[in-house]
Parts: structure tokens; sequence; C-alpha cells
């Protein structure tokens, strides 16, 4: 099937109420409407969607970039096969973020090498996606920047 033109109009149109990425993606979501047989209830729907989901993610990123965390070390990046030993229950606590709502404050204590600076800034990663602003800076940074 040929992907279907998009008018210049409609694209003028979505410009100006600030939904030009839709473009992007709408030949194709009409390729698959058609396809699928969507009424225009569903298409709406499906385009809009794609729009929230494409400006959720794009704010997450700018979040994380504004923190200073680093993109690599996101908590879907874990090594499991890593031979560093730690409380799981604790972890799924920390990964909740319930630490954040109820006003508490962490410290991420341990040797060299065991993965503190990954796990902070995994857990910044996960604060950007539930929306929380995040500033990471290491210790000594922070220290250097105090003094």
């Amino acid at each position: 099937m040929r992907m279907p033109t998009i008018d210049p109009s409609l694209v003028t149109v979505l410009k100006k109420l600030k939904l030009g990425h839709i473009v992007d993606t709408l030949a194709e979501r009409l390729v698959l409407a058609d396809k699928q047989s969507m009424s225009m209830q569903e298409l709406m729907l499906l385009v809009l969607s794609d729009e929230v989901t494409r400006r959720e993610s794009t704010s997450t990123v700018r979040r994380a970039n504004a923190a200073g965390l680093d993109a690599g070390m996101q908590i879907e990046r874990w090594d499991k096969t890593t031979k560093v030993t730690y409380d799981k229950r604790v972890f799924a606590e920390l990964m909740s973020l319930r630490f954040i709502e109820s006003h508490q404050h962490i410290i991420v204590l341990g040797p060299v090498g065991v993965g503190k600076t990954f796990l902070a800034s995994a857990l910044g990663h996960i604060a950007c996606r539930h929306r929380y602003q995040v500033l990471f800076i290491r210790a000594d940074e922070m220290l250097r920047k105090l003094r």
C-alpha cells in the first residue's frame, strides 16, 4: 500500500496548534487505521496518544540532561551478572521513590566500584520519568562547590 499524502494545509494547522510532530508518523497511522478499519475516534486517540508519549519522553530527556545525569546509567542497563550483593527489598523500596514522596533523603555509601554512582543516577532517571526535578552531583564536586 502506498503512503498517503498529507495535505499541506493540515500540516500548517497542526504546526499552529504546536502539534507539528504528529506529521512525522501521521501517514503510517493513516495506513494502520485503514488496515484495521479504525473509527475516526480510534485514529484520533492513537495519533494523540503518540504525541503524548513523544512529549513525555522529550520532557524526561530534558529533565535528565538538566540534572546532569549520565544517559548510560539507567536501571534498564543494570548488568544483572555483576558480582555486587545488595538487599533487594531496599533496592525495590528506593525504586518506588516513596522516599521522595515522604520528603526523606537517602545516602548511598559503600566501597569503590560497587555501583553507588550508577544507582544514584538510575534513581535520578526514574525520578525524571515521574516528573521530579533532579540534580545529580558527585560528593567531591559538591564539596568543591560548597567550599
